[in-house]
């Protein structure tokens, strides 16, 4: 009754201190890791990237079927992208609907890798771009049409950062179709928009306000110019090289006898070589990646036709078939 005899619970300092150990390592790792995760500049969730292709990757492994369905409906519609501005804008003096077939025969060529969801957005964003860049080819104001333009292409660099040099088709094309100063800052304030927004968002979630630039700023540095082309299996190799000389005897050929066709669709294709040129810039930067090969597949397939359409029959035949 009194408590003799009963001995104390053993309170030497190393059972405190395994005692302590079972709850302290918690909330300290947390610290630790919220403390490095701010000074990255992302927000507390680790699975936080700060570019949207990020957020496709992980969707892709967590919902693979619903990433394929995805995928299918891409393609579709970019290839319906490709063929609505060759008919609607009379690209070859002919009614043709090549554009759609090509731009899948070129994207299952060339493409290998395999964030596909990742690589099919950004062809879509650049389908969607040069749609509506072709839209603002008119006489009056262009705001809307320049609007998603530029908002698509700004979009780009978030999905696939080797995509960022395909900003400068914006400068190039309020030149080629003569937009005004005030189409020019509309045309500006689409670019910034998606980087503003990604911006404030991980701002908010409690990361710094440049996180998504510096990562973006990171991205593009790394690795070596030319990388992506010299790492390529002998067959993407050849299938990327045929692609791009198909592309540049289309260039030549359309050069050839440029006045062939009316002035908007002469203008329209001229945009379309600026932006096969830039394309094959970006494929040969740094950041480039297997994924990024598909931005080719858009401005192949509005100028592969071309050569269908220019050419003989004994000459178009075997590359039809081909």
């Amino acid at each position: 009754g009194t408590g003799e005899g009963c001995s104390p619970a053993a309170t030497s300092p190393a059972m405190c201190a395994i005692s302590t150990m079972k709850s302290a390592p918690t909330a300290c790792a947390t610290d630790a890791m919220r403390s490095k995760s701010m000074m990255r500049g992302y927000a507390d969730a680790p699975e936080t990237m700060p570019l949207l292709g990020g957020a496709l990757t992980r969707f892709q492994a967590a919902y693979p079927v619903w990433a394929r369905l995805a995928a299918g409906f891409m393609i579709l519609f970019t290839g319906m992208c490709t063929g609505r501005i060759a008919i609607r804008y009379n690209l070859y003096g002919v009614s043709t609907c090549l554009p759609i077939p090509l731009y899948a025969v070129v994207a299952c060529g060339i493409f290998s890798g395999g964030n596909y969801l990742t690589a099919f957005a950004a062809s879509m964003l650049l389908a969607l771009a040069a749609k509506n860049y072709c839209r603002s080819y008119c006489n009056g104001y262009g705001f809307d049409a320049t609007f998603r333009a530029a908002f698509y292409l700004g979009l780009l660099p978030l999905i696939a950062p080797a995509a960022t040099p395909l900003l400068l088709m914006l400068p190039v094309a309020l030149v080629l179709f003569r937009r005004t100063l005030r189409e020019a800052a509309v045309a500006l304030a689409g670019v910034v928009l998606p980087h503003a927004a990604l911006c404030y968002l991980n701002w908010g979630a409690g990361g710094t306000l440049a996180a998504p630039l510096e990562s973006l700023g990171r991205l593009l540095v790394a690795g070596k110019p030319l990388d992506l082309l010299l790492s390529l299996p002998l067959p993407q190799q050849i299938a990327l090289g045929v692609t791009a000389l198909l592309c540049i005897a289309a260039l030549l050929l359309f050069l050839t006898d440029i006045y062939s066709v009316g002035t908007r669709p002469r203008f329209l294709l001229v945009f379309t070589i600026c932006t096969f040129l830039v394309t094959l810039l970006a494929l040969c930067a740094p950041a480039a990646t297997r994924d990024d090969l598909l931005l080719m597949a858009v401005p192949a397939a509005v100028l592969l036709p071309v050569l269908f359409v220019r050419t003989r029959r004994a000459i178009a035949l075997p590359l039809y078939l081909l």
